[in-house]
């Protein structure tokens, strides 16, 4: 799984988490104990019937004595937890707040298995739109479509569109990211639709108001734009959306 993958992570893991920067810590974690000092028995071997002091705890409040810190005790990472949830929330999440892309990352977690998707409802464009690419912003895929929820709602664990990158033989290689879509035809306000936070904008082509969002391979270009150049470029004998297709 590739770097964005394992945040689903988070989503799922991610979710997504996907969605959680600090780890459990286990119930004797935080637990501290008693100061202990070795005392060396000053008796000689001829007090043979002495009582040995050498493992009894000192008074804390003794005269000469020190607190000793506790290696056991459980450290404060409250600082670094912090840091690392700016991180996702920077990186990540382009801006976006870490905990909005959860849903995401969890709804669509079971999607790494395209079989898993087409079964649920989402079916391949290949034929009719063909893989895109742009030769100057970088790869983007094949999208799994799933024409019922093609409709003025959004739901960012059920994006209307799945994207896939293809691997060289024209084989679906892995997840990459979702394609949020609205038809123009349902939706009627003066204001884009927004999801995010963000608004989507409309495709230089298709009658849709669209936002990508790479949950699932980073994207040097930024988690929401179209165009992603870690992505794989479409494979030959592939068609290419408008080039070769629709």
């Amino acid at each position: 799984m590739n770097a964005r993958a394992k945040l689903a992570t988070v989503a799922v893991l991610p979710v997504i988490a996907l969605g959680a920067c600090g780890g459990d810590e286990g119930p004797d974690a935080a637990a501290t104990t008693p100061t202990e000092a070795v005392e060396q028995s000053t008796e000689t071997p001829a007090t043979s019937t002495a009582t040995s002091t050498a493992n009894e705890p000192v008074p804390t409040d003794a005269p000469g004595s020190t607190d000793v810190p506790d290696a056991t005790a459980a450290p404060d990472h409250a600082d670094e937890t912090d840091e690392t949830v700016d991180a996702v929330e920077m990186v990540q999440g382009g801006g976006v707040d870490a905990e909005l892309l959860v849903p995401a990352y969890l709804g669509a977690a079971p999607f790494q298995d395209v079989a898993v998707a087409e079964a649920a409802g989402w079916v391949s464009t290949a034929e009719t739109l063909g893989c895109f690419e742009d030769a100057e912003r970088g790869g983007m895929g094949v999208h799994w479509l799933n024409e019922s929820l093609l409709d003025a709602e959004l739901d960012a664990s059920r994006p209307e569109a799945l994207v896939y990158e293809l691997d060289a033989d024209g084989n679906v290689a892995g997840l990459v990211g979702h394609e949020y879509l609205v038809p123009f035809e349902a939706w009627a306000a003066d204001a884009p639709p927004t999801l995010f936070g963000l608004d989507l904008h409309e495709h230089p082509v298709l009658p849709f108001w669209i936002l990508h969002t790479y949950l699932w391979k980073d994207n040097p270009n930024g988690m929401f734009s179209d165009f992603n150049p870690a992505v794989r470029m479409c494979p030959d004998g592939v068609g290419v959306f408008g080039v070769d297709l629709p």
